[in-house]
């Protein structure tokens, strides 16, 4: 039977079976035997030849399981080690040229992603032809050089109609604010300068509220330019000057309307303006001397103490429109007023069990700052005292921030830029945040603290509501929960916080109608989840 074993091993070998014959040698009897010897040096010697003609065919790992069975025949022998140097020396060139492939495949998407589409496909020209990922990189680049001339053919056609701010509204859709492309630079430039020329003119004609809308369109391509910031200022000094008027404090709207002057010398209405300013001012200097006197201070002290926004509230509610200033009030900001008073809270925190806590803030515009900062922000921030305070206002669709002192969004130093999802935030190098509109059909925006954190150091997350907030599995909720079977709605109606889920709403285990709006302080239990709701402040 040993002998049979044997003919049939060498049978093996003589055909080029090698594998076979490996199998059959490996007894313990056929390697005991002198016969059984010769013939696994022999068979060693074939592993070592074949693992030699893999390599040069570059088959890297038929090649090294040539070299191991040829190492357990014969042992660490000079020809196993010499093939598993080779070995190794080949391994380390493929993986130093895998290496180099991935390094210029990902500087080719980022040109290409920045626009310089043109350099990406010269680096992807260099790959190897076989390479089906620089092939997809390639189609890549056809497919976004293609996109990007319809873009800017419609933008050049925009320009043509002299349709300057729906050339600004396909730039803002295409998302091509920092394109490197030599023909989108060029058109942003003229699309600027325009935009600036057009700002100036509504200015000159008394068309702020013209000129604030053009003004926001354009801030996503100003990049800091320093014409665009002054022009922000005129119009926040014109807001400004108009609230100050509203809320009968003509005199400090004067010095205001004279730095506005001296940005825009040709705004002729604004010399009537500032008269009629100053003879208010002076009618209630007398007003102030006579009976009515102890009244007026009375009055003047009570809005003084009051806080900036609620100073705000009362202007927009309450106040008629300035005399020679458009009214810039913003007609949401009102119908929220009108349901904030209502009864739900502007502020509060929702605990999820097995989730996380989340700071809920309804406002349309809130404050970010070092909560140790004197005017005590919305959100405050364990940060620096001396950072500055910055504001995040919703308008419309859109969020808008603003910082007296520059800030830092996505590398950028600005003062005013328009969000967009994914924007990074950063008061300095050890205080950032995410900027998240997780679902496109819904408003409300995450703030993801990355850099910093709250008072409260279970909160990471800050929810800025507007209608409603989406829990449940996937990317398009406000706050993933992947243990959830389905979305659960909560929104806003008539002042009252409801949900939209299948199962009914249980507070402290107890159902309540639909039209019952979800208490603060209690347990509530929704389908899968379950949280408390705790109020900020009263």
């Amino acid at each position: 039977m040993l002998i049979l074993r044997l003919k049939q091993a060498e049978t093996a070998v003589a055909d080029g079976r090698l594998d076979e014959a490996f199998e059959i040698i490996r007894s313990e009897q056929i390697r005991q035997h002198r016969r059984g010897q010769k013939l696994i040096g022999r068979l060693a010697r074939s592993f070592v030849k074949r693992g030699q003609e893999n390599l040069d065919a570059e088959r890297i790992q038929l090649a090294l399981n040539d070299c191991n069975k040829a190492e357990k025949l014969a042992g660490n022998i000079d020809e196993v080690a010499k093939l598993r140097s080779a070995i190794c020396s080949q391994m380390e060139q493929k993986r130093l040229r895998d290496q180099h492939r991935s390094l210029n495949l990902a500087q080719a998407k980022r040109n290409i992603q920045d626009g310089w589409i043109s350099a990406g496909q010269q680096i992807l020209d260099q790959a190897d032809e076989r390479d089906s990922q620089a092939g997809m990189v390639i189609q890549q680049a056809n497919l976004a050089r293609l996109q990007l001339n319809e873009v800017i053919s419609k933008i050049e056609q925009a320009l043509q109609k002299d349709c300057l701010e729906n050339a600004l509204d396909i730039i803002q859709q295409a998302k091509i604010y920092d394109n490197k492309n030599e023909k989108v630079l060029d058109l942003i430039f003229k699309i600027k300068n325009s935009a600036i020329e057009k700002i100036r003119t509504n200015l000159d004609n008394g068309r702020i509220d013209l000129a604030r809308s053009l003004l926001k369109k354009v801030l996503p391509i100003a990049h800091g330019t320093s014409e665009i910031s002054e022009l922000g200022f005129v119009i926040e000094q014109c807001q400004k000057a108009a609230e100050f008027l509203a809320a009968g404090r003509p005199r400090e709207a004067v010095s205001l309307l004279r730095k506005v002057k001296v940005i825009c010398p040709s705004a002729k209405w604004l010399d009537s303006v500032t008269e009629q300013s100053k003879k208010a001012a002076e009618m209630l200097d007398e007003l102030a001397a006579g009976p009515l006197g102890l009244e007026i201070n009375s009055n003047v002290g009570n809005n003084l103490n009051s806080s900036d926004e609620q100073f705000r509230k009362k202007i927009s509610a309450e106040s008629p429109t300035a005399p020679g200033i458009p009214n810039i009030s913003n007609n949401k900001k009102l119908k929220w007023a009108k349901n904030e008073r209502a009864g739900l809270s502007s502020e509060f925190v929702m605990q999820i069990d097995g989730i996380g806590s989340f700071l809920v803030l309804r406002e349309n515009k809130i404050t970010i700052g070092p909560v140790s900062s004197s005017a005590r922000p919305a959100v405050g921030l364990m940060a620096n005292p001396n950072l500055p305070v910055a504001t995040i206002e919703r308008v419309e669709d859109d969020y808008f921030i603003q910082s007296s002192s520059p800030i830092n969004v996505n590398g950028t130093t600005v003062t005013e830029k328009l969000l967009a999802d994914g924007d990074k935030i950063a008061f300095s190098p050890r205080c950032s945040m995410k900027f998240l509109v997780p679902n496109p059909a819904s408003t409300t925006a995450i703030l993801l603290l990355s850099g910093t954190r709250l008072g409260r150091a279970d909160i990471r997350e800050v929810i800025l509501m507007d209608r409603d907030i989406l829990i449940g599995p996937g990317k398009g909720n406000h706050i993933p929960a992947e243990g959830l079977s389905e979305t659960i709605t909560m929104y806003t109606h008539n002042g009252r916080l409801l949900s939209k889920a299948r199962g009914k709403v249980l507070v402290n285990d107890t159902p309540i109608s639909d039209s019952e709006g979800i208490p603060i302080h209690k347990q509530i239990r929704i389908g899968q989840i379950s949280f408390v709701l705790t109020k900020i402040k009263d």
